[in-house]
């Protein structure tokens, strides 16, 4: 039985992903990867470490981006949805939406949506052959990006393992990727406002 063109193509990514750590540089292959993707979809931790208050504060997370630059990012009881022209911010702990317009390009640090397009921000050094990456921000203009970021790649895998980053606050972050999936359909159920009617809406133009 012939493989159908969706069939074909999922068949193609499994074996780039496969066989990507063998073939040049890993994370150069994932990054080609994140950026032939129509949609990505991540499982994470979020860890943020407060030198100033001595905590860490671990909290899981999803993310559904699409190539042309909606997402839907959840973390905690907090969810983060980009349409085409809106950015939603709801709280599911204070039961607060807040609805504002989203130019062109915009990329909100708590997204991590930025992380399809790490070329497009960043220059890239090699630390430890195919294991460690240093990223150093080029694009002045996306404000809300940590300036520098460094990549684990996981062991024997060509697979992103963690981002750390230090943010505004001098808190040190890191995002540990638990799944990474790059997919060439979205889920567009996943990308359309869905929150309780019941909500305070905040709009901010």
């Amino acid at each position: 039985m012939a493989m159908t063109k969706l069939e074909y193509t999922a068949l193609i990514l499994l074996l780039s992903a496969a066989n990507s750590f063998g073939q040049g540089d890993p994370f150069a292959n994932v990054k080609t990867a994140m950026s032939r993707a129509a949609c990505c979809r991540y499982e994470f931790l979020s860890i943020v470490e407060s030198t100033i208050f001595e905590t860490v504060d671990t909290t899981r997370g999803t993310a559904v981006i699409a190539a042309d630059g909606r997402y839907h990012v959840s973390i905690g009881p907090d969810e983060y949805l980009k349409t085409s022209d809106r950015l939603y911010s709801y709280s599911q702990t204070e039961n607060q939406l807040t609805i504002e317009s989203a130019p062109p390009g915009m990329v909100p640090q708590e997204s991590v949506s930025f992380i399809t397009r790490l070329d497009d921000y960043y220059t890239t050094k090699m630390r430890v052959p195919k294991s460690k990456y240093f990223l150093r921000r080029t694009d002045t203009a996306a404000v809300d990006l940590p300036d520098s970021l460094t990549v684990l790649m996981a062991e024997g895998q060509a697979r992103i393992e963690r981002l750390v980053f230090f943010d505004v606050n001098d808190d040190r972050n890191q995002i540990v990727f638990k799944k990474c999936e790059y997919l060439d359909k979205c889920d567009e159920t996943a990308l359309v406002p869905h929150f309780p009617d019941s909500a305070e809406v905040i709009h901010i133009r």
